[in-house]
This record gives structure tokens, C-alpha cells and sequence, in this order.
């Protein structure tokens, strides 16, 4: 697959209830550096990680956003930074894939659900995307949870670029709202 031309223009902000979701931006460093260096809340994403390393991880998420038209947001909650989430689909993977982490202490309150469904209906509304999948390491029970939560359906299995078996589960974007 070769990388093509952004056919979308990026929106300035999302925004739901409790959060606002925007591109990242230099401002985020701090919060890639606090969740990546956590070797915890990081287990899953590749971590724990040095500052310069989660910095390069923020360099990708915004070089994403201007290589394909979309990406992941950052989440922002009371004018911090607690998270990121969005469609991402980096060079080799599959699909279009959902995407979120947050930081340890803004988990539990239903904020990673709350900005998936505001990405899952931007991804329909501005993307034209009918579903997209998500995939995770095998013991990530909570983002099973949450892809359940989301009506997310195990499609099947593959071995990803990454040389890690997952499964492949598919979120409709159409109930996005509800």
C-alpha cells in the first residue's frame, strides 16, 4: 500500500459532554511522556518508555494527521491533556483502526467511551466509514470491555506487522451516537 494524498481536511475539534478532542499538538509532550513512562497504564502500547521515545510516539500521531487526512486526537479534559483517540491506519496494518489510551488517572469515569463515540461518528461523517476495526494483545480486557461496549464483533484472527497475533473485532461507526 502506498501512502496517498489527505482527501479530508482535518476538523479543529470535537467535542462531547466532558471532553474536547483536538489534533496534537507540542503541548501534549508532557502527557505522552507522564503515560508512556508508566509501565502499567503503558504495558499495552509498548511501554514503559523514555521521554524522547513517547516523544516520537507524539511526532507520529501528528505526522499521521498530514500523511493520511486523519489520525488520532488528543483528549482533553478541563483544559488538560488525558489521553488520545482516533482512526489511525499505519503503513502495512489492515484497516482503518479505533485507537484510544488514557492516563491512569482518567480512567473508570467512561471517558475513553465517551471520545470513542465521538470519533466513531466523525469517522462516518467525515470519512465516509461504514466500520473500522480495532485490535489488541489477547489479556487487554479492557479494551474488550470497552470494544463490547462500542457493539464491537470479532471478525477473526491475523498476525500483525509487528509479528503479534491478534484478533480482529469490527465497530459499525452508525451507532455512534447512541
Amino acid at each position: 500500500m502506498s501512502i496517498a494524498a489527505p482527501r479530508h481536511q482535518p476538523p479543529q475539534v470535537l467535542h462531547t459532554q466532558r471532553l474536547r478532542l483536538r489534533l496534537p499538538c507540542a503541548d501534549d509532550a508532557d502527557a505522552y511522556a507522564a503515560f508512556f513512562a508508566d509501565a502499567e497504564a503503558s504495558h499495552f502500547y509498548g511501554g514503559p518508555l523514555r521521554r524522547d521515545q513517547a516523544f516520537a510516539i507524539l511526532c507520529r500521531d501528528i505526522g499521521h494527521w498530514s500523511l493520511r487526512g486523519f489520525g488520532k486526537f488528543a483528549v482533553i479534559r478541563d483544559g488538560r491533556t488525558v489521553g488520545g483517540c482516533g482512526i489511525v491506519h499505519p503503513e502495512g496494518w489492515p484497516r482503518h483502526e479505533l485507537t484510544w489510551w488514557l492516563l491512569p488517572e482518567a480512567r473508570g469515569a467512561g471517558l475513553a467511551t465517551e471520545a470513542s463515540r465521538a470519533v466513531l461518528g466523525w469517522a462516518r461523517d467525515a470519512l465516509g466509514l461504514a466500520d473500522v476495526e480495532t485490535h489488541f494483545h489477547d489479556d487487554n480486557s479492557a479494551a474488550l470491555r470497552l470494544t463490547r461496549a462500542l457493539g464491537g464483533q470479532r471478525l477473526g484472527r491475523a498476525t500483525f506487522p509487528d509479528g503479534i497475533d491478534r484478533d480482529i473485532h469490527a465497530i459499525q461507526t452508525a451507532e455512534a451516537g447512541a
